[in-house]
């Protein structure tokens, strides 16, 4: 058999299990799958009114800061909440601008904050924050819920969530959906 037609018969089984192969183990390492799951697995989620920040260090790529934030309400906790938390994240200015890929975040004393963390003294990450005006927290709240209540089976599983998991964060954001709308 000719090296050409080797090749071609190689080519074609490749592809033929390239094809067939789950796209889920296909994809590459994206930041964003597995977020969902990031949120399900915090064991502390609250939202909060940053009250100081603090920065701790710039490197060559970004400024380590640690926020203050007062607690307003806690949606999940393994025990008593504290009336303060306190976050370290990484953050950028005009001297050291905003990394590929991030997250990063540009928080000021008065920002309101939604933290899932697995403790009320964390790093974000591997916890995760949104941020925002009221208003805009309630329309992120509402569209991961949305998002997570369409999800397929096969979305659920590139986002390492069971439908016990979805279950309990879609609790979880209609609880936050309602604290939202009812503090003006």
């Amino acid at each position: 058999m000719s090296v050409m037609k080797r090749l071609t018969r190689y080519t074609l089984v490749l592809a033929s299990v390239l094809i067939c192969a789950d796209a889920a183990y296909l994809s590459g390492a994206n930041m964003r799958n597995g977020i969902e799951s990031v949120r399900r697995r915090a064991l502390v989620v609250y939202v909060g009114s940053v009250k100081e920040v603090r920065f701790v260090e710039r490197t060559k790529f970004d400024i380590k800061a640690k926020a203050i934030v007062a607690i307003k309400a806690v949606m999940r906790t393994p025990g008593t909440s504290p009336p303060q938390g306190t976050i370290e994240y990484s953050s950028f200015d005009e001297k050291t601008p905003m990394l590929e890929g991030g997250p990063q975040y540009q928080l000021r004393p008065g920002a309101t904050v939604i933290i899932f963390a697995n403790s009320f003294e964390a790093s974000i990450p591997p916890g995760y924050l949104l941020q925002g005006s009221r208003e805009e927290l309630l329309q992120r709240i509402e569209a991961l819920r949305d998002a997570l209540r369409e999800m397929s089976a096969a979305k659920l599983q590139l986002n390492e969530i069971t439908e016990q998991d979805r279950d309990v964060q879609l609790s979880l954001y209609d609880k936050l959906t309602a604290y939202l709308r009812a503090v003006k």
